[in-house]
């Protein structure tokens, strides 16, 4: 199981732009305790965010800017501005060579607000 830790839990508007620069910084660890970092060199990341009714409202291929060694990586929206507001929780999905593994959020670890 991947755990995924978001570092912000609020995004406000303007804060989540490609060309501030200003993504939204995660770590995935291996375990639910957050203690070991998972690996991040060689997969391509894609953020996803779900409403509180569990439905998609984004999927997008997600910057490998950060630590990828450490498990951290930052998400920068492709279309420069999210102009959502919501409520809801991010999932990272990782495909490598023959592997597809998805980081989910634990006791509120993947929870975001965007306003």
């Amino acid at each position: 199981m991947l755990v995924l830790k978001l570092e912000e839990e609020e995004w406000n508007q303007g804060d989540y732009t490609s060309t501030t620069g200003n993504g939204l910084s995660f770590t995935i660890y291996t375990e639910e305790k957050m203690v070991n970092t998972k690996n991040l060199t060689g997969y391509t990341l894609k953020f996803k965010l779900y409403d509180q009714n569990g439905e998609r409202i984004l999927s997008e291929d997600c910057d490998t800017v950060g630590n990828l060694h450490a498990g951290t990586g930052e998400f920068l929206p492709e279309n420069g501005n999210l102009n959502i507001n919501f409520i809801g929780e991010a999932e990272v999905e990782l495909t490598g060579t023959d592997e597809q593994l998805t980081a989910v959020g634990v006791n509120g670890s993947a929870k975001l607000r965007v306003r």
